[in-house]
């Protein structure tokens, strides 16, 4: 059973790249008891990866290396984090270790207490700021509310609360950004198996999942495409606000994911969609064009860790590059096969459940070089979200990228998401690749703590001006800028000149002919 796709998951293979583990509704059969959905572990041979990272951390305490008292290292990652975020008070609090020292001991405390692998702790502590990293984690550690989306062509959200109500399924309204989504917080009953389940009057789906869709915005009698589709959340949100008209490609790259999908689009009453199993960097070459599509990418799942923690120990960066290199792929591809000159559309939507920037801004970069597209603004749509990154550490990605959009556990208590919308402006595929012009940090010098000894810091230093390059002739040097007059003056004398040498020629030469005469 696929009843395990509510989380977005993102944790296949190279040979799975089309796979979308939406943070949807699992398949037709419903969940487990009492509506809670388990997330899929395909990764479950990297059991021993796990096993030796959990028995580094107790070698670790069993050494002594370790403190095993989880209260005194709570206290140690408070300090730590408040040390970092109030760096310039450090000497005066008497700590003088550096700021790497401070961050390597905040990154073994974090990794033993919250239950990450090092590599993973360091890379959140280095992207946040130390104690906006803390909450992350502590956000993780926490469960957060099941959702569930209604389905408009077959119910009300308003009736919809009255029946589940019935039931004894306490519900309230998300908020006031969407229209269908709601919070279940206490069901008698199994959310996933309920008469208006079976019937279609809604489906299970995570929250950040909504915000795809709603960033697409699809048009009635439009030609969409759902690049990774199963199990099926996104695809019938898509169907249900293109109100069972147009065409709606539904594609997704494993046979028995695809079972999950069809099931739902029957349940759910969509009478448009065409599903498709196939390889989605494939799909250029079988489908028309089209006005729009959503690739929510596989990528890592960073962004729902409280769903599935086993993302704690089997991530780290080098996933991270692995996933951009397909995600990149079916990014591109997805914008060949959308038609820019289409009257209503011509957008692409891609998303991820991940919060690294090597799977979101550093993709989307590399769309915007390699494409002729620019991002677009989907506030109208959506109204809250973080900006996407326009720099992080050594790396600058172009100013537009604020367009994007991040979602957070601990800023906006649903799952990590990132969004980007683009714009095609052409359908002519760029022969080259633009060039990245911005710079990297081989220019920076860093002046470090270790050569602020006490004979440095008394020493008065003198910076010398900078000499003045030379430009042509010697005696040229330090010349003032010459205005319009100067330069007709000086060109006037220059003609002058030229004519009187000529004229000094022209006797010469007369002169010699009448002695040869």
């Amino acid at each position: 059973s696929d009843d395990d796709d509510i989380g977005g998951e993102r944790k296949e293979d190279d040979d799975d790249e089309d796979d979308d583990d939406d943070d949807d509704d699992e398949d037709a059969g419903g969940d487990g008891p009492g509506g809670v959905l388990a997330v899929r572990d395909d990764d479950a041979d990297e059991g021993p990866r796990r096993q030796h990272v959990g028995s580094k951390i107790l070698n670790k305490i069993n050494s002594g290396e370790q403190s095993a008292d989880l209260g005194q290292i709570k206290q140690r990652i408070n300090d730590a984090a408040h040390l970092l975020g109030n760096w310039r008070k450090a000497r005066q609090l008497g700590d003088k270790r550096t700021r790497e020292e401070v961050l390597t001991g905040l990154v073994s405390d974090c990794s033993t207490y919250y239950g990450y692998a090092e590599e993973l702790a360091e890379y959140f502590l280095r992207m946040f700021s130390a104690e906006q990293a803390i909450l992350f984690f502590e956000a993780n550690e926490k469960s957060r509310p099941l959702t569930i989306r209604t389905n408009s062509l077959k119910a009300r959200r308003q009736s919809l609360i009255q029946s589940l109500t019935a039931r004894k399924v306490q519900v309230d309204p998300i908020g006031a950004w969407t229209k269908v989504g709601l919070k279940v917080y206490e069901s008698a009953v199994p959310v996933g198996a309920t008469p208006e389940y079976l019937g279609g009057q809604y489906m299970i789906q995570s929250a950040s999942s909504f915000v795809p869709v709603m960033a697409l915005a699809p048009q009635q009698d439009e030609i969409i495409l759902d690049m990774c589709a199963a199990p099926g959340g996104k695809t019938t949100y898509i169907g249900q606000l293109m109100k069972n008209t147009g065409t709606l490609f539904a594609n997704d790259l494993r046979k028995e994911r695809c079972k999950a999908l069809v099931a739902n689009v029957h349940r759910m009453g969509l009478t448009n969609v065409i599903a498709t199993c196939t390889d989605g960097r494939k799909l250029g070459s079988i489908l028309p064009k089209l006005d729009r599509v959503l690739l929510d990418a596989p990528c890592s799942g960073s962004g729902i860790i409280a769903r599935d923690p086993s993302v704690k120990v089997k991530r780290g960066t080098k996933d991270f590059e692995e996933a951009s290199r397909i995600q990149k792929e079916l990014l591109t591809t997805a914008i060949d096969m959308v038609d820019a000159s289409s009257k209503t559309g011509g957008y692409i939507v891609y998303s991820t459940c991940s919060v690294s920037v090597e799977e979101n801004e550093a993709v989307v970069q590399f769309a915007l070089m390699s494409r002729s597209v620019e991002l677009v603004s989907f506030s109208s749509a959506v109204n809250f979200g973080v900006e996407g990154m326009t720099r992080y550490r050594e790396r600058r990605f172009h100013p537009s990228m604020n367009l994007c959009r991040r979602y957070y556990p601990h800023v906006h208590n649903m799952d990590g998401f990132f969004v980007a919308k683009f714009k095609k402006t052409s359908n002519t595929i760029p022969e080259r690749t633009k060039k990245d012009r911005t710079k990297g940090t081989d220019h920076i010098q860093v002046w470090g703590e270790e050569h602020w000894t006490p004979e440095m810091m008394e020493t008065v230093v003198d910076f010398k001006p900078l000499e003045k390059k030379e430009k042509g002739a010697a005696g040229e040097k330090g010349a003032k800028p010459q205005n319009k007059r100067d330069r007709k003056k000086n060109k006037a004398c220059r003609a002058a000149l030229c004519q009187g040498r000529n004229e000094l020629r022209r006797g010469s030469c007369a002169g010699g002919g009448g002695g040869g005469a």
